[in-house]
């Protein structure tokens, strides 16, 4: 039923190219500090098979200084969670991220960016570009005296007029707004909840034209997944 679950939803994806209800991958740090990966519709979605690309992908901690360091992870299936973790404790405030290409779906290659941002969030822009990881569709994100900025890039240019979904540790979906001119959404305090919240944004960059093994693709789109805690909590 999953299968066909997922299925019914990736065809509800390419419809109306919004990813809000198709499961993506996501990572984060547990609260007892283990690296932890799955595959699902939200942050609170973790009981949904890893497809074989996600299983395989690698996970990096990224250093203030930009160096990269892969986190071993092994799989775990019990009845509230389904993915990979890693056996060793990392630091809370460590940035985590990966990438893979999952397939080609409907002629278009399906390109899968996950992050996690520990600790407190930077207060400026400037500081959030300096300690991100070098992926081509990225996410800074600003903690501001209202809430939280956030500004989509891709390839390092502003994502204008481009919808960002933000979820609670819960799993609903918080808010959601479209990017203005400079590539950023506000997302008030009562918006971002207690705990662990995660940002989901999509982006399809047409006449991208290649192949995978011996299909070939002519578009292909762009998904990222962020969680990150709530910076009045991390304040605490």
């Amino acid at each position: 039923m999953k299968c066909l679950r997922i299925f019914l939803l990736l065809i509800g994806l390419s419809a109306s190219a919004s990813p809000a209800y198709a499961h993506f991958p996501w990572v984060t740090i547990s609260e007892e500090g283990k690296v932890t990966y799955f595959f699902g519709e939200n942050p609170a979605d973790r009981t949904y098979k890893l497809p074989g690309p996600i299983a395989k992908c690698d996970v990096e901690l990224v250093s203030p200084k930009g160096t990269k360091q892969k986190v071993t992870l092994h799989s775990v299936e019990t009845d509230d969670f389904v993915g990979r973790q890693s056996s060793e404790n990392v630091d809370a405030n460590a940035t985590l991220q990966s990438q893979v290409t999952f397939g080609i779906y409907h002629g278009s290659r399906l390109e899968y960016y996950t992050v996690h941002v520990g600790g407190k969030l930077p207060t400026s822009r400037e500081d959030a570009a300096q300690t991100a990881p070098q992926q081509d569709l990225k996410t800074l994100l600003v903690d501001t005296d209202n809430g939280v900025d956030a500004y989509v890039l891709w390839k390092g240019k502003p994502l204008a007029d481009t919808e960002v979904h933000l979820f609670c540790e819960e799993g609903h979906e918080e808010a959601s707004a479209k990017t203005d001119q400079n590539g950023k959404v506000t997302f008030t305090d009562k918006q971002v909840e207690d705990g662990l919240n995660g940002i989901m944004v999509g982006h399809t960059v047409q006449d991208e034209k290649g192949s995978i093994g011996d299909q070939k693709y002519d578009s292909a789109s762009h998904y990222l997944t962020v969680t990150f805690h709530d910076p009045e909590e991390t304040e605490k």
